[in-house]
């Protein structure tokens, strides 16, 4: 995998450069029409799916805020919350670590309020090294104030 900044699109390299400017232009955008609305969702959603399948970590979480909380997938994590970015980085470093293919596929998304988002995800993980291999679909309800996410819960769809 090359240099994952070089990659980046232009929305992407500025939430990285500029992530305040970013969650004031993502505060602004919530109080759009719904169906403008949900275009915007489904757009910033599928460029998170695609920061996270070329491992650019950076890019996203750039609109994490600091004291978030998370909850990771749990066939990766069991325990408490993570709290804060550094968390996250440190968490998802790990996962990167272990699995050298690392794959997000979007299979729904829906604003379940203002600020409220639910996404069905298929993830998968591969290590080359071990030939381990893992995949389950969670459902992710993110939590948005003022442009930036401050928390996160996936859960582990039952029956998957």
């Amino acid at each position: 995998m090359g240099d994952v900044t070089n990659d980046r699109p232009i929305a992407d390299r500025i939430e990285v450069a500029a992530p305040d400017f970013a969650a004031l232009v993502a505060r602004g955008l919530s109080r759009l029409p719904r169906p403008l609305r949900r275009r915007v969702v489904l757009a910033a959603f599928d460029r998170a799916r695609d920061a996270f399948n070329r491992g650019d970590l950076e890019a996203l979480f750039a609109l994490f805020a600091e004291d978030v909380e998370y909850g990771p997938p749990p066939p990766l994590h069991e325990g408490q919350l993570l709290r804060g970015r550094a968390a996250l980085f440190a968490f998802w470093s790990g996962v990167r670590e272990r699995y050298d293919e690392s794959v997000i596929e979007n299979l729904s998304l829906d604003e379940a309020s203002p600020g409220r988002i639910v996404r069905r995800a298929r993830l998968s993980h591969r290590s080359s090294t071990t030939g381990e291999e893992l995949a389950y679909v969670i459902l992710q309800t993110t939590e948005l104030d003022k442009g930036r996410v401050v928390r996160q819960l996936n859960a582990l769809e039952t029956g998957s």
